[in-house]
């Protein structure tokens, strides 16, 4: 098995170095192995990461806290040591695979942790069919 598995979306037409590159951290344990993804992808081309954070809606004040700590760590060690990247940071609250979606329209590459053979919800397979970009599915990390 391999850490990362692209699939070609609809864009496929277009550059692919096109647009930016847009992180999708879930609350499901990815965060760290999408981010440095990402980070990788936007230094490879030469663009800006967009770090885009759906939360379950609902998360009590502690729990959303907690959420937002370890994503904004997660992304912060991924870009250590890579001194020009841009990036951005947005927290959301709802449906994942649509809200990253909406959100990827104009980027590059949606990077997004791989759907978990007993997940409630397979947001990196609704993001894989609806998705007007290239999606890059990536392993958790262990």
């Amino acid at each position: 098995m391999t850490l990362y598995e692209a699939a070609a979306g609809p864009a496929q037409a277009r550059s692919p170095l096109a647009g930016d590159v847009v992180a999708g951290l879930v609350h499901n344990g990815s965060a760290e192995a999408v981010a440095r993804a990402a980070v990788r992808e936007a230094v490879r081309r030469g663009c800006r990461v967009r770090f885009i954070q759906v939360l379950p809606p609902g998360l009590n004040e502690e729990d959303r806290a907690d959420a937002d700590r370890g994503t904004f760590r997660a992304a912060l060690r991924a870009l250590r040591g890579q001194s020009r990247v841009p990036c951005s940071f947005e927290v959301l609250e709802g449906e994942a695979g649509r809200i990253l979606c909406e959100r990827s329209r104009q980027a590059g590459i949606l990077v997004i942790g791989r759907d978990l053979p007993d997940a409630v919800d397979h947001v990196a397979g609704y993001c894989q069919v609806h998705a007007e970009c290239d999606v890059l599915t990536v392993a958790h990390l262990e």
